[in-house]
């Protein structure tokens, strides 16, 4: 395992109780993905050091990474499927995690309907695989379903029904992400089925990488490509991130333990781009140039310039929650990008 990965998920394990976990069937969507690489390492270091005895079926549009695909074997099994398409999983499993999505920009742009499906008909494909098997049902859904937010709301609780345009580039990946929503609620209200969502806002951390299309992809390319992070505006939108090994204890609390069916979950840490770039910046020891004049690029779609989750449900129920600071989960992130690659 990397050491990084290694130390956040030995720390979820500390942290948590997940021996419910033990001798279960768990199917992870996204396997290979920044999500699902978190899932496959807590469930692994989870049978290799306290002896859970977890059966693991990962599965993945592409063939596991070098550091993933070292961790299969007799308990945890890979499988390479595209999920956009009509697909048969074979078994019966106690809990069923669906992180497979497109969720940077430029990939949802490039495969629209591939992403519409992966969130209505994968999702409804693997309710149905619940339903039959009675597992628990944890469908990772994305602060993006909420749109824009009205001025004056300073966090965004669960119950905001959303605001957002139908049509557009970012309601492939937003609309889908609430279509998703409904349908698990079918099937919860319906069948029966333990169906539990999971909003999550802006991850980052160790899997993030320097060929990641997003903002932190940017910033680490330039930082530790290029020398120099280059802002294309003067980068005064406001985001809070979360760093991904919170995030994860968070979904594994709510799969297990969770008391209702919506959760918002991430980070704390409200930053502007601007903040963010020279917090990176820092860290490499680079320098950060802020243009005068706004870029000319569009943006894809409607960005909302700020959003914070209200993570009030979650922290009280987790009583006591402690998050990573922005700078240490950046710290992680860049070493995990030095060793990754090599720079």
């Amino acid at each position: 395992m990397n050491d990084i990965i290694q130390q956040d998920c030995e720390k979820i394990i500390s942290r948590i109780n997940i021996s419910a976990l033990r001798n279960k069937r768990i199917l992870v969507t996204g396997g290979t993905g920044f999500i699902g690489r978190y899932l496959v390492n807590l469930i692994y270091l989870a049978n290799q050091t306290k002896n859970f005895n977890c059966r693991l079926t990962a599965v993945g549009s592409r063939v596991p990474p070098r550091d993933l695909k070292k961790l299969g074997g007799k308990n945890i099994n890979f499988i390479k499927k595209d999920l956009s398409r009509p697909f048969r999983i074979v078994g019966k499993f106690d809990y069923i995690i669906h992180a497979a999505c497109y969720g940077q920009p430029a990939k949802f742009i490039e495969k629209p309907l591939e992403t519409i499906f992966l969130n209505t008909k994968a999702t409804e494909t693997l309710l149905e695989i619940a339903k039959s098997s009675k597992a628990k049902f944890v469908f990772i859904s994305s602060a993006d379903i909420y749109g824009d937010i009205p001025f004056g709301m300073k966090s965004v609780p669960e119950t905001f029904g959303g605001n957002r345009s139908t049509t557009g580039p970012r309601a492939i990946y937003g609309e889908s992400k609430r279509l998703g929503e409904t349908i698990c609620w079918v099937y919860r209200e319906r069948y029966g089925v333990d169906a539990k969502i999971v909003r999550a806002s802006h991850l980052y951390g160790p899997g993030i990488s320097i060929n990641d299309k997003r903002v932190l992809g940017d910033f680490l390319r330039g930082a530790l490509s290029d020398g120099v992070i280059k802002l294309k505006d003067e980068g005064k939108a406001i985001k809070t991130f979360g760093y991904i090994a919170d995030a994860i204890e968070m979904m594994m609390f709510v799969a297990i333990r969770g008391k209702d069916m919506i959760y918002n979950i991430g980070g704390i840490s409200s930053v502007s781009i601007k903040e963010l770039a020279k917090i990176v910046a820092k860290e490499v020891e680079v320098g950060v140039l802020i243009p005068r004049l706004e870029s000319r690029a569009k943006h894809i779609g409607s960005d909302p310039k700020m959003i914070r989750l209200n993570l009030s449900k979650i922290k009280k129920e987790m009583r006591g929650f402690s998050f990573t600071s922005i700078n240490r989960g950046i710290g992680r992130m860049v070493k995990w990008n030095r060793e990754e690659f090599n720079l």
